[in-house]
């Protein structure tokens, strides 16, 4: 009778060393890289070029990725724009939030919250055109106006949180006991909007919007407010 027998296993040499493996989170470094090149490309060329003058193909040679690779980040050039304008938007209502509390009335405050999107009116009236548009009217189901309305949304609470200062027992004006301050946030932040298409349209000048639109927060708060001492 042949007796079977079974090869044994040969065992791993304890000295040799294990496959070295990928370093962790390679993939999500590569594409948070991607997206800042993105980014950086599109807010470069739609500040010295103006929207309609920059193309995706120019943002994606800007940036050194694929056409194709971009349409992963953004899927159209109204998205580059709105993307580059969130970050500005999110960043200037961080900094706005950060000097509420510095001395200034509360104009003076709100303008500061609102200096972003005034700024970005002065240095190109397209561009801030397009981006009111996309908010508008942009794909309900784009991530990025998605973002874009929750900026708003927290530009319009930053807003009604200076005007809730007026308040306080101490404020040389009080607020008017029946004023609801979301919706009077919300009627300062439609002031801007509407000034800034004007701009758009021609209908004022650029350089008057800071001006404009502080005499009209001036007249919301005085429709606000009662002087210190009546209720």
């Amino acid at each position: 009778m042949i007796r079977m027998t079974t090869t044994p296993k040969v065992s791993a040499d304890r000295n040799s060393s294990p496959a070295e493996p990928r370093p962790a989170g390679r993939r999500e470094r590569s594409k948070h890289d991607k997206r800042a090149r993105i980014h950086a490309a599109a807010a470069k060329l739609f500040a010295e070029r103006g929207y309609s003058a920059v193309t995706t193909q120019d943002v994606a040679d800007e940036a050194d990725v694929a056409i194709g690779t971009l349409f992963r980040y953004a899927t159209s050039k109204p998205e580059l724009l709105t993307m580059v304008y969130n970050t500005t938007l999110r960043d200037g209502i961080a900094r706005g939030v950060s000097t509420t509390e510095a001395d200034g009335d509360i104009t003076d405050q709100i303008m500061r919250l609102l200096g972003p999107l005034l700024d970005s009116g002065l240095q190109n009236r397209e561009n801030l055109a397009v981006y009111q548009r996309e908010i508008l009217f942009g794909d309900p189901d784009g991530a990025f106006r998605a973002e874009a309305l929750s900026l708003i949304d927290l530009l319009e609470a930053s807003i009604a949180t200076v005007l809730g200062h007026l308040a306080q027992p101490d404020a040389e004006l009080r607020l008017r006991p029946e004023v609801d301050v979301t919706l009077a946030a919300r009627s300062i932040f439609s002031a801007l909007h509407m000034e800034i298409i004007r701009t758009g349209l021609g209908r004022e000048i650029a350089a008057d919007l800071p001006g404009t639109l502080r005499a009209e927060i001036e007249l919301l708060v005085r429709g606000l407010t009662l002087p210190a001492g009546q209720s």
